[in-house]
């Protein structure tokens, strides 16, 4: 027999269900070992049906919002769920196996009830290092695959509660800083098992039975909102396109092509035909990653209010044609793939917005000026418990600016889409590594003009206070045909940059893609994001808003 569902009991269970999936995150967040996960909020938690639909997801990283259920689909098809036990733990990072590049560990723990499962809980956690040819393992020039560390398939990490002492020896011996490491997959299966408690805690409040039902009306209801929010759509057709820098293979820039469509049946086809082919560096996006982006991009422009679980991706139909870039072929290099997503969600949010404009905003900074920096802290001072030289390796992304809006500026200092990371503060980052940060400021006149006008990008500069130290990282949007667009008139944002300032005071002005620099004592590097694009004309902006720009310091002159 059916249980009926009324609607104040399925929105009072999806709100439970969220703060299941909170509180795994706060679990996460407060017993993780590495600063990129407590500092910087890399992370994601969820729960999932046992079918492995999304049902609720904290809010941290956008990026996760498709990995978890891809990913946990193509596990069933190695170790089925009538062979995931109470207390077990998969682990798998594959990225041609629904996850997305290999820093990116998502575990699995089925919750049981009176003997059966009746949710899955869910972590995906930025490990710092998992070995590879630079520290931090992210490497722009890798070629394939397998220069960027270890690669798990689908694993029990845990078997009925025992771990699996292979997997941690394989780390202890392949990575950077093991001990990190291991302590960020502790940190991840407190947080699974948090899970577990409190969705174990709601089955004992409504029954097996009920659960299901719940979790099955949720599921509908994400559904026939999206489908109704396609129906208001004001254009039912757009294509649209951008670029990003390669930098690494060649000076052509990567192009990305979206042509969206919503059908009659009210579900909306987005299809990357058209998208470059796959090329031989780690800018490569692995197809999980680029599905994510592209329900994120659908739920901001049509459902930005709803709680988000697999329901409202039931009417969207994405194609991503095999072999371009968003969907490379194994074993093509993905590990700097975050810059591709970023581009996956920007193109598909313009493609979009003339649909449902009110919800929209101009080209948000996706340029993600991050470094990742590893070496002996060679400093006098800076001895382990054993008495040696510790060996660290340290991360930040700097953030930019997010496009204007109709009706206000963009938001300044922000990272926008697939990221929602932190900084990293100034005092974790000279506490946990050779590094000072000399300073971190708004860059004026970075947002771009319009009658609302784009955030302002940050800079932040820092200095190395050791010899001999490795640093890789990457930006985006650092020329004029890859920066922010504008919108209705809209200026495009500043091109973010990313510059070298060494002890004798020479200057250069570095590639969109660094790998590999040796560091010494003294020098500086500088990141500086893109600023937001603009929507609408200039000449329309409020003359009180400009005044109050350059009051500010946001703009350094009067237009």
């Amino acid at each position: 027999m059916s249980i009926e569902i009324d609607s104040i009991s399925r929105d009072v269970f999806q709100y439970e269900v969220v703060s299941v999936a909170e509180e795994m995150s706060m679990a996460l967040k407060g017993s993780a070992y590495s600063s990129i996960i407590w500092d910087m909020l890399d992370y994601a938690c969820g729960v999932l049906d046992p079918d492995g639909n999304t049902i609720a997801q904290a809010e941290t990283i956008p990026a996760q919002l498709g990995i978890m259920p891809t990913a946990v689909k193509r596990i069933f098809e190695k170790i089925p769920l009538e062979e995931w036990h109470e207390g077990d733990v998969i682990i798998c990072n594959d990225p041609f196996f629904g996850c997305t590049h290999t820093l990116d560990i998502l575990l699995f723990s089925p919750v049981f009830y009176d003997g059966t499962i009746i949710a899955i809980s869910a972590t995906v956690a930025h490990h710092i290092d998992l070995g590879g040819k630079v520290p931090g393992t992210e490497a722009a020039d890798a070629v394939e695959v397998f220069e960027e560390g270890l690669r798990f398939p689908p694993l029990k990490l845990l078997d009925r509660g025992e771990p699996n002492y292979t997997i941690f020896a394989m780390i202890d011996k392949n990575v950077r800083d093991p001990q990190a490491c291991a302590g960020d997959l502790r940190a991840q299966i407190a947080s699974c098992r948090t899970g577990e408690r409190r969705m174990q805690d709601l089955c004992a409040r409504y029954g097996p039975d009920q659960l299901r039902a719940l979790m099955a009306a949720s599921l509908d209801y994400g559904e026939a909102y999206m489908r109704a929010a396609l129906a208001k759509a004001e254009v039912h057709e757009n294509t649209a396109s951008i670029l990003i820098e390669d930098d690494v293979t060649s000076d052509e820039p990567m192009k990305l092509v979206v042509s969206a469509r919503i059908e009659d049946d009210q579900s909306l086809t987005v299809d990357f035909t058209g998208t470059s082919a796959q090329r031989a560096h780690g800018i490569n996006c692995p197809v999980a990653s680029a599905i994510g982006m592209t329900y994120y991009a659908a739920k901001v422009i049509f459902s930005p209010d709803l709680t988000q679980n697999e329901g409202c991706n039931r009417p969207l139909n994405i194609i991503i044609p095999e072999g371009c870039f968003l969907n490379p072929v194994e074993p093509a290099a993905v590990s700097v793939r975050h810059l591709s997503q970023q581009a996956v969600a920007d193109v598909v949010l313009k493609t979009l917005s003339p649909m449902m404009p009110g919800n929209a905003a101009a080209g948000c900074q996706i340029s993600f000026p991050t470094f990742t920096a590893g070496g002996v802290d060679d400093r006098p001072g800076a001895l382990d418990n054993a008495n040696r030289q510790p060996y660290f390796v340290i991360c930040d992304i700097i953030s930019g600016g997010m496009g204007g809006y109709s009706g206000g500026d963009g938001l300044s200092a922000i990272d926008t889409h697939g990221g929602h990371c932190a900084i990293l503060s100034a005092e974790v980052t000279e506490a946990m590594s050779p590094f000072r940060v000399l300073n971190t400021e708004l860059v004026p006149d970075s947002g771009g003009k319009g009658r609302w006008r784009g955030g302002l990008a940050i800079s932040r500069r820092y200095e190395v206070l050791c010899d001999n130290l490795t640093l890789s990282g990457y930006i985006q949007q650092t020329r004029p045909d890859t920066a922010t667009w504008g919108y209705s008139g809209g200026q495009p944002g500043q091109p973010a940059s990313a510059r070298l300032f060494s002890e004798d005071g020479s200057e250069q002005r570095l590639s969109s893609k660094f790998v590999g620099l040796r560091m010494k004592l003294g020098d500086v590097i500088e990141l500086t994001g893109c600023g937001g694009g603009g929507w609408g004309d200039p000449d329309h902006r409020d003359r009180a808003a400009l005044e109050t720009d350059v009051a500010m310091g946001y703009v350094s002159r009067p237009i």
